[in-house]
Formats: C-alpha cells, sequence, structure tokens
C-alpha cells in the first residue's frame, strides 16, 4: 500500500497538462506496453465505453480499431503511418489476387509479399547486409540510423499469412477494409504476437462472445498470471541474467551457468506472461486468441518442444516455409534440408544477427537429428527423463547465443562453464543470493508440473466463491505492485 499512496502523492506533484500529454501522446523514452499502469488506466476507460457500444456493431469495431491504433502509436509513434500504409496496400492486393488467375495472380502475389517484407527487411535488417558488405567486398558502406518499429516482424508474417491463404483460395479477402483493419491492428496481438491466422480470427470480427462471469475469470486469471510472469518473475531474474550476460568473465562457471538456467526460464516467463496477458484482454472485448505455450519445458524431445513454444511462430514457419518447400515429400535428404533451412529463417527472423542464425541452425540440426533416430528409439521411461533433460540442456545452450551481446560472450560463457565450474560455487551462491535461489527452485518445479494438472487447478480456481476472488485479487495485484521495478522492463520480444 506504501506504494500505491507513493504514487498519488506523485500525481499530486505533476501539472494537469503534462498529465494528459504524458497518457495520450508518444514518448520515445516510455513506449507504451501491458504492464504500464498509464496502459492499463486508459483500457479502463476504453472497456467502460466498449461496454455500451457492445450492439452496435460497426460502431463498436470502428472504436475498437482507433483504439488500436491508438495503442500502435503509443508504442511506435509516427511508424503509425508505415503500419496503416502497409494494412491498406495488403487489403488491396488480397483483392488483386483474389480476382486473377495465373501468370498474373502469381505475378500480383509475388508483388504483395515483397512490398509486405520490404519494410521488413530495410528496418530489421539494412545494417546487417551493409556491415557484411563491408566486411566481404571491404567496401565503406555507411550504416543507416534506423529505429525498428515495434512489432513490424509480426505484422509481417500476419500480412503475408493472410495473403498466402487468399492466393491459395483457403480463405476469402475481407469484404470490407473494416474488418480487415480489425485483423490486422487488433491490439493484444499487435506488437508481439501471437501472430493470428486471418482463418482464426475473421469469423469473430462480427461475432464477438458477449462475455459471461466465467469468461470474466478466465480474463482476468490470464492477466493477472501473465504480469505476476513478466512483473514478478521474469523480471526479478532479469537483474541476475543481465548482470552475468554483461560481464561473463567476472563470474564464475557456476554462476554463468545459473545465469543461462535463469535466462531460460526469464524468456518463458516473460513471453507466455505477455501471451497470458493478450489472451485475456481479448476476451475482456469478445474475442479469443489461440494459445501461444504449452508447457515447452516438459518436453522429451525437440520435435515436441517446437510444438509447444511460441507455437504461433513454429506453426507459421510450418505452414508458409516448411511445407511450401515440400515437407517431407521429396526425400529423405531434402526433407532435412527443408527443416534446416526453416530453422535458419525462424533464426534470422529473430534478429540481424549472426548469432541468431546459429541459434536457428542448431535448432534445425537437432529437428533433423530426432527425426532421423525417433523410430529407433525404444518406448522407455527412463528414455524419456533422458530425452526431457538432453532437450532442456540444449535448448538451455542455444539460448546463450540468443541472449548474448555476441559470438565472442556467448563462447566466454561457454569456457567459464566448462572450464571454471566447482560445486562450491553453487553452496557460495545459494548463500549470497538466497532469494532467487528460492526463485530458479519454484520456478523449475512450475515448469515441470504436467499442463493437464495445470489445466485443472484453473478450472478448480473459476469455481470458488466470489469472496475468495476478492482475496486472489488483492493478493496478486499487491505482489505486483511490491516487486515490480521502477522501470518496467520491455517485453523480451519487443525487439524482435
Amino acid at each position: 500500500m506504501l506504494q500505491n499512496l507513493e504514487v498519488i502523492e506523485l500525481l499530486k506533484g505533476i501539472p494537469f497538462e503534462q498529465l494528459i500529454r504524458d497518457l495520450f501522446l508518444y514518448s520515445t523514452k516510455e513506449p507504451w506496453f501491458f504492464t504500464e499502469f498509464s496502459f492499463l488506466f486508459i483500457f479502463g476507460i476504453f472497456v467502460f465505453f466498449y461496454a455500451l457500444l457492445f450492439d452496435w456493431n460497426i460502431v463498436r469495431k470502428c472504436y475498437l480499431v482507433a483504439f488500436s491504433l491508438f495503442f500502435y502509436y503509443k508504442s511506435s509513434g509516427p511508424f503509425l503511418a508505415l503500419f496503416i500504409t502497409q494494412v491498406t496496400f495488403d487489403y488491396i492486393f488480397a483483392h488483386w489476387i483474389q480476382k486473377k488467375e495465373g501468370l498474373p495472380k502469381k505475378l500480383i502475389g509475388i508483388i504483395a509479399i515483397l512490398f509486405s517484407l520490404s519494410f521488413l527487411l530495410y528496418f530489421k535488417y539494412a545494417n546487417f547486409f551493409i556491415e557484411n558488405t563491408n566486411t566481404l567486398l571491404l567496401t565503406h558502406l555507411e550504416f543507416v540510423d534506423l529505429f525498428l518499429p515495434i512489432g513490424i516482424s509480426f505484422y509481417t508474417f500476419q500480412s503475408i499469412s493472410y495473403l498466402v491463404d487468399v492466393y491459395r483460395g483457403e480463405i476469402k479477402a475481407s469484404s470490407n477494409f473494416l474488418d480487415y483493419a480489425f485483423y490486422m491492428t487488433f491490439f493484444p496481438h499487435l506488437v508481439a504476437g501471437p501472430i493470428v491466422r486471418a482463418s482464426d480470427f475473421l469469423g469473430q470480427v462480427n461475432h464477438p462472445a458477449r462475455p459471461t462471469a466465467l469468461v470474466f475469470k478466465e480474463s482476468f486469471v490470464r492477466i493477472i498470471l501473465g504480469l505476476i510472469k513478466k512483473l514478478f518473475i521474469a523480471d526479478y531474474l532479469a537483474k541476475y541474467v543481465d548482470m552475468v550476460f554483461a560481464t561473463p568473465t567476472f563470474y564464475s562457471g557456476g554462476e554463468n551457468l545459473l545465469g543461462v538456467i535463469a535466462y531460460t526460464f526469464q524468456i518463458y516467463f516473460d513471453f507466455s506472461g505477455y501471451s497470458d496477458i493478450a489472451i485475456g484482454l481479448a476476451l475482456l472485448v469478445g474475442y479469443r486468441l489461440k494459445e501461444n505455450f504449452e508447457n515447452p519445458y516438459n518436453s522429451t524431445n525437440i520435435t515436441v518442444f517446437w510444438r509447444k513454444w511460441h507455437i504461433s511462430l513454429s506453426s507459421w514457419l510450418r505452414d508458409y516455409i516448411y511445407i511450401p518447400l515440400g515437407g517431407n515429400r521429396k526425400g529423405e535428404l531434402n526433407t532435412y534440408l527443408f527443416l534446416l533451412i526453416t530453422m535458419l529463417i525462424g533464426g534470422f527472423w529473430h534478429g540481424a544477427s549472426w548469432k541468431f542464425v546459429f541459434w536457428g541452425f542448431a535448432h534445425g540440426m537437432a529437428l533433423g537429428a530426432h527425426k532421423l533416430i525417433k523410430d529407433k528409439l525404444p518406448d522407455h521411461f527412463m528414455l524419456k527423463g533422458l530425452g526431457w533433460l538432453s532437450t532442456f540442456a540444449f535448448v538451455s545452450f542455444c539460448w546463450i547465443f540468443f541472449r548474448a551481446n555476441d559470438f565472442v560472450s556467448a563462447i566466454e560463457i561457454l569456457q567459464r562453464i566448462g572450464y571454471h565450474t566447482e560445486w562450491v560455487d553453487f553452496k557460495g551462491f545459494w548463500f549470497s543470493r538466497f532469494e532467487l535461489s528460492l526463485l530458479i527452485l519454484a520456478v523449475f518445479v512450475i515448469v515441470l508440473i504436467p499442463l493437464n494438472w495445470k489445466k485443472w487447478s484453473i478450472e478448480r480456481l473459476y469455481a470458488v466463491p466470489a469472496f475468495f476472488w476478492i482475496f486472489f485479487l488483492f493478493v496478486s495485484l499487491q505482489l505486483i505492485i511490491q516487486f515490480r521495478d521502477e522501470v518496467v522492463q520491455p517485453f523480451i520480444y519487443f525487439q524482435f
């Protein structure tokens, strides 16, 4: 409660005009995301009027699109114009594709996809190509001063999936621009996913579910759990992770190893927390997004891991890269090659750096290796246990390259772990960082709990009396307020 009073006292000293500017104007220092109290405040006002407009279909859609665009403006400022441009042209291209046949249809489809990709390639990869061109050709091209628009990787993949589905005839182009704009701009998934398919969402646009008591409970549980995952777990782990990955040579091998494990949990709780909040917010306004995580660290092999981790991306890569390349239809050798290419693209999608390419390469090789041996392994519980341990260890190893500042730092971490790890490191860590040690152990247990047990527990939670809900919300909010940092860390996937 003390922090609440401090916030109130702080607000008292802010001029009204400045408060309004902070709430409604974009700031490069304070971009909007779900964990900002200013967002939660504005969203509360939005929901009140949304409920009043719920039965007026066109007005409701316009109102939600306007709020979504405002949300993106608060997140990315002037790049809103770029986003609107892409949405508009994708809508036009989709109708052209639908009206054409044969070669004209194919040409328009290629142009449409290249147009969508052009923004992503320029803002995210221009300097990467300049750097590598200078290295290979000994040129002196100057780097471009660029700021990556938040969410561009997600909404680009979403627009491509829409254009390809229209081209394939799997869906029809949206009959009006408002419906397509609603699908593309819907704020819960806009800046960090999940990547939403038009076939899963367009049918809901004009038929939102009227929230029931059960839906309200589900949405609040998802939002609260998402906030706890992000603010209470991921951001707390981030403090130690940032220190270790910034200067790995300053820490012992054991401390580096625990830093890697902490990041393995941080990225999961950070991103799954975002997905939980997005799903909960969507439910509050009558729409359901698909799950994006299904207990991935419980996987007993790397193939199962990728069916449970960032599901919207892994299924996108499967349906729009792997299968079009040929999938498993063009021979065994090509199947392994297509897997590798798919994961290389997935790695490169995450960032303009060779460390991400290596991360994708490693996962592609692992997927191929598992595909090669999976039918030869006996179904034995001890092998499943070994499979879980090796999968968790491999995924954690790959996260080193994903998180490290560069290849040199990643190698330094591996060297510290490989050559400078002693058991006394862990004993010292336990006593010197007791709270962090307990948190790492706790989240280790949490991620190992079977998914059906978690679902059963949440279903029991929905059935408890109303007074317990009040207590649950109060305790959860107090935990979030007490343990959140003054400056909340952006969600990790904002940078992608």
